[in-house]
């Protein structure tokens, strides 16, 4: 009697758990996961077609490059670099070019993917016919960043919860996965989905470490998680440089909330120490390489100007600037990026009421001092942030979304602010204001999944033409062409920028045989130089490369087979070599 009276106690228990207790918080939490994977799967299924920018290709052959080699070679060959290791070494350093653009961790993190899923026995770069990129694009870039993202939201919950209340936390986070500049960073490839996840978790810890010193917890309890703040603000830096930014913002945090100048400082020069500490021994593989901390980083601030436009920079092996006429064209940049892109640095519709509220926020004084206080250190990063973004590329004025979680957070508060003022009255009310803060956020990613749906990549990228195209030379070889990072990633070959002048084009070959490396064995031009406008035409430097599209042959270049391939393609192939497309026709 007494086992069926316990029996029956316990299965009460289980049912009251389900119905009440913790059960039911694992049931909605299971619930809420299935309905962001069903999110993330509706919005990757839409709108993901492959890799689509020069930028993610480039990390992803640097990810792979890692997982076979130490260190950070590419396969992406700019005239530019090899302008600059020519001048530093003597040599160009076609074969194990190391790579001077990028931070190494983002590619760090995919070469361990690519290795956790090599070793299983699947061959994650096989390009199939019937497919548009590569498995690894799949089941290793996209999952990691996925899952940066849904990291990143938990983030915000987590803020929301030590900053403000329950509630705020869990509808920011609800925003946030439903944003559709969350989603779309996620799918493009690039590191910024890491660096925005690595930057919140700085600034969580650092909320975080400060709160538990403020409140007398032992001492581990507040130097853990300031420790692992400094950790994620030098991941963040070594993802992405420009997260840098994050640095000020949370020193002042810091300084403010430890007295200032009562104690404050000794703070952020411990924070700044450990923070350099961590990023030096990048810095210095930076020097010895190329003599720069930052590499060619700094460069690509003149891309894209009046006098260099699209990529001539890197295209170029004898680069002409000085620093007076640079200060000009880039000041000119940053004006006509912000022009190009200020629509898209602020969320739309939902996220630009949230972005309102956040700027008025800044007026108002809230009653809890940490709020008053991360305000300031988000608001100086903010603006060092929009400064610095102005004058680098697309990818770095994404970096803007970093702040995202924090606008959502701050814009919620003092929406419920505004909603507790009005007095409403009746919960019914106020409970639909906040339901229409949420659907105001979601109407961009509705209309992104809607048809017309994401194109494919072609054109200019076919990836199972780019793989035969850069099979037809050998894995010693070089590639010149329009889009190396293309056939560097499906391809798998050394694969040079298309140089700016047919001159610097022989020089480079020159450069290669006369140090010993093997020399361009073909010469690929794609849609990338056949869509260019027509007044191109009339530039000298470029009217050569239409030449060539046209198999009109320059005096001295050498007597290669020319062979037509997808519509404004062409392929120049030392004769030794044969070309694997049975579509293409030899000239």
């Amino acid at each position: 009697m007494a086992e069926k009276k316990s029996f029956e106690s316990s299965l009460h228990d289980i049912v009251y758990s389900i119905d009440m207790g913790v059960g039911l918080k694992i049931i909605r939490g299971l619930l809420y996961f299935l309905v962001l994977l069903l999110v993330i799967g509706i919005y990757t299924a839409t709108q993901y077609r492959g890799l689509k920018t020069d930028e993610a290709m480039d990390f992803a052959q640097l990810g792979r490059n890692m997982s076979i080699q130490d260190g950070m070679t590419t396969q992406f060959v700019r005239p530019l670099s090899m302008w600059k290791m020519n001048e530093k070494e003597g040599s160009p350093q076609i074969q194990n070019h190391p790579d001077l653009f990028h931070p190494p961790a983002y590619p760090a993190l995919l070469s361990v993917g690519f290795n956790l899923l090599k070793s299983s026995g699947s061959d994650l770069f096989d390009v199939d016919l019937s497919k548009t990129g590569l498995k690894a694009e799949k089941w290793v870039i996209l999952p990691i960043n996925h899952l940066f993202s849904i990291l990143t939201g938990l983030m915000v919950l987590l803020i929301g919860k030590r900053l403000f209340s329950h509630e705020i936390g869990f509808i920011g986070m609800t925003i946030y996965y439903l944003s559709d500049l969350v989603w779309k960073d996620s799918i493009s490839g690039l590191n910024i989905s890491m660096a925005i996840f690595c930057m919140v978790a700085a600034f969580y810890f650092m909320i975080v470490s400060m709160l538990n010193k403020r409140d007398g917890k032992t001492k581990v309890r507040w130097l853990v998680p300031f420790f692992l703040s400094i950790l994620f603000a030098a991941i963040a830096f070594l993802t992405r440089y420009i997260s840098i930014v994050a640095v000020p913002g949370l020193c002042l945090f810091a300084w403010l909330m430890t007295g200032r100048f009562h104690g404050g400082t000794r703070y952020v020069i411990l924070f700044t120490l450990l923070f350099s500490l961590l990023i030096t021994p990048w810095l210095i593989r930076n020097v010895r390489v190329c003599g720069n901390p930052l590499g060619m980083v700094a460069y690509t601030a003149l891309s894209g100007t009046e006098h260099f436009p699209d990529n001539t920079l890197e295209r170029d092996l004898k680069p002409d600037f000085t620093l007076g006429s640079s200060l000009d064209w880039v000041k000119e940049k940053w004006v006509q990026t912000y022009l190009d892109h200020h629509p898209a640095a602020i969320p739309a519709i939902g996220g630009g009421i949230l972005t309102a509220m956040f700027l008025v926020a800044f007026f108002y004084h809230f009653m809890r001092p940490q709020v008053n206080y991360l305000r300031w250190g988000i608001g100086i990063s903010l603006l060092l942030m929009l400064v610095v973004a102005g004058f680098f590329s697309d990818s770095s004025v994404a970096m803007l979304h970093a702040f995202w979680p924090f606008i959502i957070l701050y814009g919620l508060s003092f929406f419920y602010i505004l909603i507790d003022r009005l007095d409403l009255g009746v919960p019914l009310y106020e409970q639909g204001l906040k339901v229409l803060i949420v659907v105001l956020a979601m109407i961009p990613g509705i209309l992104r999944i809607m048809p017309p749906r994401a194109e494919h990549l072609y054109p200019p990228y076919y990836p199972p033409y780019i793989a035969d195209v850069a099979a037809s030379v050998n894995s010693n070889e070089v590639v010149c062409t329009d889009m190396p990072w293309a056939t560097a990633w499906y391809g798998d070959r050394m694969s040079m920028l298309l140089p700016r002048t047919m001159d610097q084009y022989f020089d480079v070959d020159f450069m290669n045989v006369g140090k010993g490396y093997s020399a361009i064995r073909a010469l690929y031009l794609t849609r990338i130089t056949s869509d260019k406008p027509f007044s191109a035409i009339y530039d000298n430097n470029e009217k050569v490369w239409f030449g060539l599209l046209e198999r009109q042959r320059p005096a001295q270049f050498p007597g290669w087979a020319a062979y037509n391939l997808l519509p404004g393609e062409i392929l120049w192939l030392d004769p030794a070599r044969k070309v694997v497309l049975e579509s293409t026709s030899e000239g």
